[in-house]
């Protein structure tokens, strides 16, 4: 064979190697690309408080038994699946799986009327929620045995109750911190000495979890600011203090990962009354859900 032919054969050669190899590239880019898109999730939070039959209380923090019930079924019907702040780590731990299209529900303060309507319309639809009680109304309201739709919170029994049935998961939601003065919620006050404020936090979220644990329910693993008010000082404490995850009320969409890290200040979508279903969630739920 002469020089030429041998030229010719080569670069044949070197032609189908480089086609073979841009085949195997892409190949590996196709079977690639779903294992990376799993690692990270679109996480929707919902924000309730009190639920209420009466129309003339409705308000930004007020919201109808009839509208949750709206909410929860748009939710089941466009495919979404409710989860726990427990499932949340699992993930991030790398120890389990989350649904294609999760949402977080979150009830704050833990109002008497949570457990009156609320309980059930999550009950009967097989769905979950994180409900965070204040814990020194939880602590009153188990001493006096009042129940009222209107202004009663929810006694431990209630909790428990509610905790054992696997409908609800407990936050924490400070002791006695949910005040707008002379501090706003759990943050330092103007002048405050540095070490005894972070002293004070330490001690109120502590007593909040003995309260909750020695009332026979799980020590939350989740800190929902009181208010949404929270500070870098905050952060680090509730970080010492072992909390895995910190809820704000910073509407925004998360993106939750493996890493630890996004669990802390998770964003949540405030559900107002006034608003439907679909044009509340037109604003919380991903891009391609509002096509």
């Amino acid at each position: 064979m002469d020089q030429t032919g041998m030229k010719k054969i080569l670069c044949q050669m070197l032609a189908t190697v480089l086609v073979l190899g841009g085949l195997f590239a892409w190949n590996t880019r196709e079977t690639a690309a779903p294992a990376l898109a799993q690692e990270q999730v679109d996480l929707p939070i919902i924000m309730y408080h009190s639920i209420l039959k009466d129309e003339a209380k409705a308000n930004d923090y007020v919201l109808s038994p009839a509208a949750l019930a709206g909410d929860l079924d748009y939710l089941q019907q466009h495919g979404y699946q409710t989860i726990t702040v427990e499932q949340l780590i699992d993930y991030v731990d790398g120890q389990g799986v989350l649904p294609e299209k999760p949402v977080l529900i979150t009830f704050d303060d833990g109002f008497y009327n949570n457990y009156l309507y609320a309980y059930p319309l999550l009950k009967e639809r097989d769905m979950c929620a994180v409900i965070s009680p204040i814990g020194d109304q939880a602590v009153l309201f188990t001493e006096n045995g009042q129940e009222n739709a209107y202004w009663s919170y929810l006694s431990l029994e209630r909790l428990i109750e509610m905790e054992q049935s696997g409908v609800f998961e407990m936050g924490n939601h400070s002791y006695q911190m949910h005040d707008t003065g002379p501090r706003k919620g759990c943050l330092k006050k103007r002048g405050e000495d540095d070490a005894a404020y972070k002293a004070l936090l330490r001690e109120d979220t502590q007593k909040a979890q003995t309260m909750l644990a020695e009332g026979g329910l799980t020590p939350p693993m989740c800190y929902t600011y009181p208010f949404g008010a929270y500070s870098a000082e905050t952060e680090q404490v509730m970080k010492e203090l072992g909390f895995r995850c910190t809820l704000s009320c910073e509407e925004r969409h998360n993106i939750i990962t493996r890493d630890p890290d996004c669990l802390y200040l998770l964003g949540r979508y405030n559900r107002p009354s006034g608003i439907s279903t679909d044009a509340f969630f037109a604003k919380v739920l991903p891009e391609e859900e509002k096509k």
